[in-house]
């Protein structure tokens, strides 16, 4: 199926913008170059290709939410997830929102992604056998690259983002307490990772020389982080799981924290996520649980 959305005519007028001295020609392509010198994650840079050849010339200002509006159908009429339009609506925003908060856009301007149509997406949610979790360290430990283990110990006792820990800096973890300072993420707000012991233990028999301000991941040019993705697949295909996804380790940690009795707004805060998203996905493994306590306070008032 044909994935292209540069050569779909979405017959939306452009309106003019008002625009004051603040970067007012510059264009979608140096606003988008620029924000993605200031980041080190390989989807964005995958997902803004499709924008660059829709938009790259246009003033970056002028883009319109009903623009994005049809961007995004045309997308899904040619065969894109709605979960992949959402992905690249708010990839989009968190642009905007950069060249925002650093006051370099027009006054007034408002982001087209504020109000832009998010599209009902179809709930992943991921069982992984706690033998196949394991069997994913273990052989993670047979790779030549041995950081690639604790890459993988990492996602599993965290239930990081993959670039939440692909950008971290040695001076980031604190071996002796079993956590990983992010001083932003996702959501905006300062969180802490936990890992375990034994991964602790991993760290320091695998990376005995850890400078400071270096990269835990670093790929062949020191300054920027590797890309697992073809160590990932070898692995999960070893194991018997060649569908699984980096991020589906992030949704098992999120569901065994509720079966394990966490509160949402707990494991929302221990997982970065939104706990409305959280909710959503997930809500019925919490909801059962308060439903097992109304039924006990029910019956204290019967006795």
């Amino acid at each position: 199926m044909t994935r292209n959305i540069r050569k779909i005519d979405f017959k939306v007028t452009t309106p003019v913008v008002q625009q004051n001295e603040s970067n007012p020609d510059l264009t979608f392509r140096e606003l988008a170059t620029a924000w993605l010198d200031t980041i080190k994650q390989d989807n964005e840079h995958c997902q803004l290709r499709k924008w660059l050849d829709l938009y790259g010339d246009r003033v970056a200002w002028s883009i319109t939410t009903a623009e994005l509006d049809a961007a995004g159908q045309a997308m899904l009429e040619h065969g894109y997830s709605a979960a992949t339009v959402n992905r690249n609506i708010s990839t989009l925003g968190s642009m905007y929102k950069w060249i925002a908060k650093l006051h370099r856009a027009p006054a007034g301007f408002t982001s087209p992604t504020i109000n832009a149509v998010r599209h009902t997406e179809a709930m992943r949610v991921i069982t992984i056998e706690a033998a196949k979790v394991q069997a994913l360290r273990n052989v993670s430990l047979t790779f030549s690259d041995k950081r690639f283990a604790l890459f993988v110990n990492l996602l599993a006792d965290t239930g990081a983002r993959k670039f939440e820990l692909l950008e971290r800096v040695w001076s980031d973890f604190d071996l002796e307490a079993g956590t990983i300072l992010l001083e932003t993420s996702k959501t905006g707000v300062p969180r802490v990772l936990h890992f375990t012991e034994s991964t602790a233990a991993l760290i320091r028999r695998l990376a005995p020389h850890r400078p400071a301000d270096a990269l835990a991941f670093p790929g062949r040019v020191p300054s920027v982080s590797i890309n697992y993705r073809s160590s990932w697949k070898t692995l999960t295909a070893s194991v018997g799981l060649p569908d699984l996804h980096m991020h589906d380790l992030r949704h098992d940690k999120a569901r065994s924290l509720l079966v394990a009795g966490v509160t949402l707004p707990v494991a929302a805060s221990l997982m970065g996520h939104s706990p409305v998203v959280l909710a959503r996905r997930y809500g019925h493994l919490a909801t059962a649980d308060t439903r097992r306590a109304a039924e006990q306070a029910w019956a204290m008032a019967a006795a």
